[in-house]
């Protein structure tokens, strides 16, 4: 896939976006960041981290559909990086920039694979949105930090009661 364009060239449009649509439009141009179109797990995932966010509290099932068909609708309207670069100039501060990248990197990572199209695309999209490598790395703590906790918590669950069960 092409290196995609941040805050690239932008044609002179009269588009401009709410934060929530912006949030949509990243987190669906971060699912095909390594060339494959939108998956099923993909928008999935998309609706859920939605879901999760403040400002999206009161969306009705009705309303994220409509969120995403609005969203679809600029990508093909705009072109891919016009309504990405877009997304990104609408975000209107930090908060809803982190959870862009939130968004982001909760999508490109739901398949436990990260190619180095989206690595490359994830570090792209921290630039353009101007969070710190220090912040990215707590963001991505905050959200996997704890999943693995749990995880370790648990491989050391087993592991304790695997050796209570040998010394009987």
């Amino acid at each position: 896939m092409p290196k995609r364009k941040f805050y690239g060239s932008r044609r002179n449009t009269q588009v401009t976006l709410e934060p929530e649509l912006a949030i949509a439009i990243i987190g669906i141009t971060s699912s095909i960041a390594d060339g494959d179109g939108l998956g099923h797990k993909e928008d999935y995932v998309l609706g859920e981290m939605l879901c999760s966010m403040a400002g999206f509290e009161e969306y009705s099932e009705q309303d994220y559909v409509e969120l995403h068909n609005r969203a679809v609708e600029i990508l093909q309207q705009e072109g891919i990086d016009e309504a990405f670069n877009l997304a990104i100039a609408c975000l209107p501060n930090q908060d809803y920039k982190e959870a862009a990248y939130v968004t982001a990197l909760v999508v490109i990572a739901c398949d436990g694979d990260v190619p180095d199209e989206e690595a490359e695309f994830l570090a792209n999209l921290q630039d353009a949105l101007n969070i710190s490598n220090k912040r990215a790395e707590e963001i991505f703590e905050e959200v996997y930090g704890e999943e693995e906790e749990e995880e370790e918590t648990e491989r050391q669950r087993k592991h304790k009661r695997r050796g209570k069960k040998g010394r009987r």
